[in-house]
């Protein structure tokens, strides 16, 4: 991806990273305008729409700043002294979008310090720092926020209503009364959550946490083709594993359960260790723990599985 550094001499302080469309450019008002939609939320569920007007030329270079995008960043200089900006390119057409972008930013930032422009689809590369100090992004997307948490580093959700609030937890985070969730955390430490708190793994986390289950594991395949996983509670009857030798197991295994080890499993395994399921609920790893819940007469587990945004 397109990348403008800066050489920096703040070693050990966290980098705030300010993401573009939707904190600092009017991306999603500029789109529902062009669509006549009444809101940018309804434009932004219309994806194919969104790119297809994204790839006007120009479009990104002429998209007008949203309207706290000044206070934002007198904000965040005057807390922070400098920061950074992280924004995704369009996928579609990733170099001219970059350029767009910043041709927007020589615009309309030229006179802050801004320490580094980066265009790349995987935010959360930037999470954290090689020393471990946790970096910070300010983004209006849920799932970048999550996964930027997920992989060590502070994420602060941004709406241009609440600057205020976002300054503040900005404050709070680099004064260090925000604490940061340990990336190596493995979802076996975590206990069923309720949907309020939803939490978002890369591919590479689930995949850590399976061979850390089973030292030979080999449907490496169907975990690594989804990026992002989420942990839910997801009822028994929507989970499928090939416990019959008849069925059409899409992996083509033979599975011989242990009863004698199905017996041992309590109801705290089940909710320690969360099963792991494709995303046509097919189980990935967790037999034994998802017959355990069957005989133990329990409508749902919790369980890792492919994220899908609405």
């Amino acid at each position: 991806m397109k990348s403008f550094e800066l050489e920096s001499t703040h070693e050990s302080r966290p980098v705030v990273y300010l993401d573009m469309d939707g904190v600092l450019a009017d991306m999603f008002g500029e789109v529902a305008k062009q669509e006549g939609a009444p809101h940018w939320r309804k434009a932004r569920k219309l994806k194919d729409r969104i790119d297809q007007v994204a790839k006007k030329p120009g479009f990104f270079e002429e998209l007008p700043p949203l309207p706290n995008a000044g206070k934002l960043v007198r904000g965040v200089v005057k807390l922070a002294g400098y920061f950074s900006i992280l924004s995704s390119p369009l996928m579609s057409r990733v170099e001219q979008s970059s350029e767009e972008k910043s041709q927007w930013i020589d615009r309309w930032m030229s006179r802050y310090p801004i320490e580094s422009v980066i265009f790349d689809h995987q935010k959360e590369k930037f999470a954290k720092q090689a020393d471990g100090t946790p970096n910070i992004l300010i983004d209006d997307f849920d799932s970048n926020i999550k996964l930027w948490e997920a992989n060590g580093g502070i994420g602060i959700l941004y709406s241009d209503d609440r600057v205020d609030q976002v300054l503040r937890k900005l404050s709070y985070a680099l004064d260090g009364l925000i604490p940061v969730e340990d990336p190596d955390t493995e979802p076996d430490a975590i206990h069923t959550r309720t949907d309020s708190d939803t939490k978002l793994y890369t591919d590479k986390q689930v995949l850590k946490y399976v061979k850390g289950i089973h030292h030979e594991y080999h449907l490496e395949k169907p975990i690594t083709k989804h990026k992002v996983w989420v942990l839910r509670n997801v009822p028994l009857v929507d989970l499928q594993t090939p416990e019959f030798y008849d069925q059409d197991d899409p992996y083509r295994r033979v599975i011989d359960l242990d009863w004698d080890h199905i017996g041992n499993i309590t109801s705290d395994d089940i909710k320690r260790k969360p099963v792991v399921a494709d995303e046509n609920g097919w189980l990935l790893d967790g037999n034994h723990r998802f017959t355990a819940a069957r005989a133990k007469g329990l409508d749902s587990i919790p369980a890792l599985v492919p994220y899908i945004p609405e």
